[in-house]
């Protein structure tokens, strides 16, 4: 049995933790939609830009399709809202390769990649991914991200949606044939950082706990054994 005193201390380590970033990603950074979990993600941090009126992120989409539920059998079509006011936009990575989806300003629908839509971001797959049906469903192959398109987004300074909930994510299933099935992929979603810059004091906390940690550590060691 391990000895009490870790378990008593396991609070406090873990508000170390959290403090410095250290956490799992939150539910609400999450959109679910028939068993597909869906993620967007960007540095906390704009790219270096010399435009005194614009800041440029890094937003990277994921998806993890384990727990997929529908009758698709490809994602074909994918687009993404992280604010109202997108001066540019340019596909840095993709499935593929980033040369393998076009990238169409606006949103999606039943038809795909359509044009419309203030602020989406839409991408849709070239003939070399599966005939242009885009990136096969792994169902049941486990949890973790499947694919992921990351977008280089220019938006007027401070028009980024950080609040929760704020953007949003649209994807399109397809069968074998390339025709779409089920209903989009239509979700809120919150843009989170994927690496926080800690405050001083975090460091100071994790310190502290570690410091307690092995305190207790060394004073079982000096017990003489039950």
């Amino acid at each position: 049995m391990k000895p009490a005193t870790n378990r008593r201390l396991r609070p406090f380590l873990a508000a170390s933790l959290l403090a410095l970033g250290v956490t799992a990603l939150p539910a609400h950074a999450q959109s679910s939609f028939q068993g597909t979990t869906w993620s967007l993600s960007y540095s906390g941090s704009p790219l270096a830009d010399s435009d005194p009126l614009h800041q440029t992120y890094r937003i990277t989409l994921g998806v993890d399709t384990n727990g997929y539920t529908g009758g698709g059998s490809f994602l074909d079509q994918v687009a993404i809202k992280v604010s109202n006011s997108v001066f540019a936009a340019s596909l840095f990575d993709a499935p593929g390769g980033a040369s393998s989806w076009t990238l169409v300003p606006g949103g999606l629908n039943a038809n795909g990649c359509n044009g419309s839509g203030s602020g989406f971001e839409c991408v849709n797959s070239q003939a070399v991914l599966n005939g242009g049906k885009g990136v096969a469903i792994n169902a049941g192959n486990g949890v973790g991200v499947d694919y992921s398109w990351v977008f280089d987004i220019t938006v007027n300074n401070g028009a980024l949606f950080t609040g929760l909930g704020q953007s949003s994510v649209k994807a399109r299933f397809v069968n074998n044939s390339g025709n779409k099935v089920g209903a989009l992929v239509s979700e809120p979603i919150s843009l989170i950082t994927t690496s926080p810059v800690p405050e001083p004091e975090a460091y100071g906390l994790l310190l502290a706990g570690l410091g307690l940690l092995g305190f207790h550590l060394r004073r079982q060691r000096k017990q003489p054994a039950a």
